[in-house]
Parts: C-alpha cells; structure tokens; sequence
C-alpha cells in the first residue's frame, strides 16, 4: 500500500508538472477577434519586427480549413481570399472571399469563388471593382452584389500569360500590377490599364499589354502601394525567413528590406497608411512549420526595422 501510495503520489506530481508545462502556452495565447484554432495548442510565435505590428486577429475560416492567401483593404474591410486544404500535397480547394471588419475584425461575411480559383493568391480593388488573381486567369467582381447576396457576382475574367501569373496584386493610378511567384530565375513585374482588364476586350493578355515592366525579387507573395507611392512587396517560401521589401515604382529598385513573419502572403494599405498582411504559417495545410502565424495582421512602416 505504501509503494502504491507512492507510485500515486509521484502520477500526480508529473501530472501536476505536465500540467505547470503545458498551461503556460494556453494562458500565453491571447483573446483575440476572430474564430482561434482549435487543431493547434501552440501560442502565437515571436516574429521579426513584433514592435511594428499593430492589430491582430485569426484568419479567417483556419478550423474548417482555408489556407488564406490574397488580401487588399477595401474601405473600412479587410478582404481576404482563402482555399480550403488539409494536405500538403493539395494546393487548391474550394476559395472562398472573407470579409473583416478592419476595426475590430469582426466576420461580415464570406462568399465562394468559382472552381477555377482554386489557388486566389492576389486581391485588389480599382474604384468599385474587386479583381482576384489565380495563375493565368483575373476575374473581376461586382462586390457590392457579391455581399448583398452571399454569391460571387462576377463582371467578367480575363486570361493571363502565365509567365506574368498573376499571384499577386496591386492597384494605383488606373494600372493593376502583377507578377509570377518564382523561387528561381529573373522575374518581372507588370502594370497593365484597368481598360485592358475589364469587360470589353475579351483576348488574353500578355506582356506586351503593360505599360512598364519592372525586375521583380524572387518569392514575391503580395504587393500594395503606400500612400507616397511607393511599391511594398512580401516575400516566403515555406518553413523560411520572410521579408518585406520596399520599392521605387519607378525602376523596380529595392529602397529598403525588412525582416517579416513567416509564412506572409498578400499585402494591403489602408486609408491612414498603415499595412496589413496575412500569414498561412498555422493553417491546417502549414501546421508542421516552426512558425504559428495564422493571423490577420496591421503594420506600422514608420516602426520598421532592417
């Protein structure tokens, strides 16, 4: 009875220790707006640059799911474009396009993509229009009927050259800007007029439509203009350091680079000139990384550091 009583005892001090172990991660989590993993314990990583980073809130759609990868700001949204994959071998699934309330976070709505934007790297929005990119293809929405009625409302596409992409997206003076993810080679970057792009003219476009063409970095995930004009760009790859370059929109020089989270996709500017971003590190798909990022995040690039 004794050496039972023991044997006891010492169960309960490791389950006590266990305890002490794992509660720290759970109360080192923060609340915060949006649906929290429940597929992961983990805390929220330390990431480079934390002073910079602002608001936070999860991604959207994380437990059913959605590997989010475009974002822009729209107003007073945040839009971000997800697929739906559990496995790593799977790089498309059912996209849906979420709606953030950029305030608090708060989920206004969502509606789905058609199947061939199984892969929505890149949002951006010219005047009224909504334009989501998927290799080789560009679709144009009408927003305001997609939210009034939980459906895509689509305007029209356009097929792209794939050697322009796009996987990303940018917008400024009347021009959307895109490029092609490459881990390798010289990539370009191209600014091709909105009139090209919206319905109308229905041949593909190819790299003799932009007006520019600039270098492009390698692993170029997301693109936004700031509010001098000048061109921001987030670069990952995987389970590796991340960055985000600043440009001169003139020659495609880069002006400044920074360490970012991991795992960082599309890129957003809002109104008073702040940043936002999203990371896919944590998602069901990427929940093996060093990284847990899973999170819709606002930057400040006066508090940036190289």
């Amino acid at each position: 009875m004794a050496a039972e009583a023991a044997g006891l005892t010492r169960r309960g001090a490791f389950v006590a220790a266990a305890g002490l172990l794992f509660a720290p991660a759970a109360l080192a989590r923060p609340r915060l707006p949006g649906d929290e993993p429940r597929y992961d314990a983990r805390e929220i990583g330390a990431v480079p640059n934390e002073q910079a980073i602002g608001r936070r809130y999860w991604a959207p759609g994380l437990n059913d799911g959605f590997v989010p990868q475009g974002l822009t700001v729209f107003r007073d949204e945040i839009l971000v474009a997800a697929y739906r994959s559990e496995a790593l071998e799977q790089d498309n699934g059912p996209a849906r396009i979420f709606r953030l309330a950029r305030r608090d976070g708060r989920l206004l709505g969502s509606f789905a993509l058609p199947a061939t934007y199984g892969h929505p790297g890149g949002l951006a929005v010219l005047g009224e229009t909504v334009f989501v990119a998927n290799s080789g293809r560009l679709l144009s929405l009408d927003f305001a009927r997609s939210c009034d009625t939980g459906e895509c409302v689509p305007l029209g596409e356009r097929l792209i050259d794939k050697t322009m992409g796009p996987s990303f997206l940018a917008a400024s003076g009347g021009m959307l800007w895109f490029g092609a993810f490459r881990r390798t080679g010289a990539p370009s970057l191209y600014a091709v007029p909105a009139e090209r792009l919206l319905p109308g003219d229905e041949k593909p476009v190819e790299p003799g439509d932009a007006t520019l063409t600039l270098p492009l970095p390698q692993i170029v995930q997301g693109a936004t203009f700031d509010r001098k004009g000048d061109l921001w760009l987030s670069q990952s790859a995987g389970n590796r350091p991340a960055f985000l370059s600043r440009l001169d929109p003139k020659t495609g020089a880069v002006l400044a680079r920074y360490p970012a989270p991991g795992g960082i996709e599309d890129l957003g500017c809002a109104p008073d000139g702040k940043l936002w971003a999203v990371s896919e590190a944590g998602s069901k798909r990427w929940s093996r990384w060093d990284t847990f990022y899973p999170l819709v995040f606002e930057i400040d690039p006066g508090k940036l550091t190289a």
